[in-house]
């Protein structure tokens, strides 16, 4: 893992952008994940009297090694024959494909069950969990991200009209989100709420299949510079007649054909322009400012407000320093509310590598916007030189 810290020069360029598009004040931007309460996971109950009051589950549902999972129930719990969609049911349908209960009682009975979801494109799991909850209207009352596939939540649904403490685990396997939930009723919470606690700290998948959701293609800059995209995006590229200066344009075209999208109808839907820029040419920080200030006014376009600066892991070896900063986006002749415009600028030994996403707002429509920026991390990480001998390698021959 590497971080590449911003270079003077970059820093420069976000001060250049700054005063010559928008007042630097940070917008009223949504910002969910920081208002999220951190995750209470206070127990009493040692592990050991827990265990000793369980029963390790372990479960193949559909018979798919994949979405195998183990899990310490207590002692008693019965499994449901629920009916179970078929593991080749439709995209974007979360579907219930295992469930346990507690036994009998005079007070509602506490339920332990296992969903998943296929996913289309690409999205990490706390965004994807974010966006669930928001579709169902749930409040989440505290949340632990692990990892960028694994997530611990706690919160309230109702079930029949009651309300249910739920914890939940959030995880990914290849293509699917598995979401595992323990579901207290609220008579019952404060002395089943240990139990619940250790069940899910010790739930697991077995064999997760760790791989991106959606398949990539691969975009070269001749045999300069490539970076990856979805399939089910769409690449527009003009033909590369100089490679002092190169241009793609990639578009969230999940629905689309490529004769159906246009600029100015579907664009916002998910929009990322890639610059690839020789430093040899004598270009300054002001050319490349004015080049974004007229592809923007030719879209019609201006920059909004100043949101926030991104720093991202992972960059390409040979990118000696990185910089995004977020803008709101406005419309110069018509209005355009709800949407962001994300500036990336990556520096090597001899290029700059400009990368710009247009995206709704995660206010918007937070889904679409995490989809969106996801695709344009997973670019950014992706791109560099094209071949391991490259202008940009120290180790190249000369």
């Amino acid at each position: 893992m590497s971080i590449r810290t911003d270079s003077n020069i970059l820093i420069l360029f976000s001060a250049l952008l700054l005063s010559m598009f928008v007042g630097v004040f940070p917008a009223n931007a949504f910002m969910g994940k920081s208002k999220i309460a951190p995750l209470n996971s206070e127990v009493h109950t040692p592990k050991e009297i827990f265990e000793s009051k369980t029963d390790l589950i372990k479960v193949m549902p559909l018979n798919d090694k994949s979405l195998a999972y183990h899990i310490r129930l207590p002692k008693g719990w019965i499994q449901l024959n629920s009916d179970v969609i078929d593991g080749n049911s439709a995209t974007g349908i979360l579907r219930q494909i295992s469930a346990y209960t507690s036994p009998p009682r005079i007070e509602r009975r506490s339920v332990f069950r296992v969903s998943m979801i296929d996913l289309d494109s690409l999205i990490t799991v706390d965004d994807w969990f974010i966006s669930y909850m928001l579709e169902m209207g749930f409040s989440i009352e505290g949340m632990k991200i692990k990892s960028p596939r694994l997530v611990v939540a706690q919160y309230t649904v109702f079930e029949d009209g009651e309300p249910y403490a739920v914890r939940a685990v959030v995880t990914q396997t290849g293509s699917r989100i598995v979401l595992a939930e323990y579901l207290v009723h609220q008579d019952v919470y404060q002395a089943e709420r240990d139990e619940q606690i250790w069940a899910m700290t010790g739930f697991a998948l077995d064999d997760p299949v760790n791989k991106l959701p959606v398949a990539m293609k691969t975009f070269n800059f001749v045999d300069i510079a490539k970076f990856d995209y979805p399939s089910n995006w769409v690449i527009q590229a003009p033909v590369i007649t100089d490679i002092t200066r190169m241009e793609a344009s990639v578009l969230n075209g999940k629905n689309l054909k490529q004769d159906e999208i246009t600029s100015s109808n579907n664009e916002l839907l998910g929009r990322i322009d890639v610059s690839l820029v020789s430093k040899d040419q004598g270009l300054t920080l002001t050319d490349e400012i004015n080049l974004l200030k007229e592809g923007l006014r030719n879209r019609k376009y201006k920059l909004g407000k100043y949101i926030e600066n991104v720093e991202e892991k992972d960059i390409n070896h040979l990118i000696t320093s990185s910089r995004i900063d977020v803008y709101e986006v406005e419309g110069v002749s018509k209005k355009l509310a709800g949407y962001e415009y994300w500036v990336g600028v990556l520096e090597s030994k001899t290029r700059y590598y400009l990368v710009r996403l247009t995206t709704v707002s995660r206010g918007e429509n937070f889904k679409t916007w995490a989809e969106n920026v996801e695709t344009y991390k997973t670019l950014l990480r992706s791109l560099g030189p094209a071949s391991i001998v490259t202008d940009d390698d120290p180790l190249a021959p000369r």
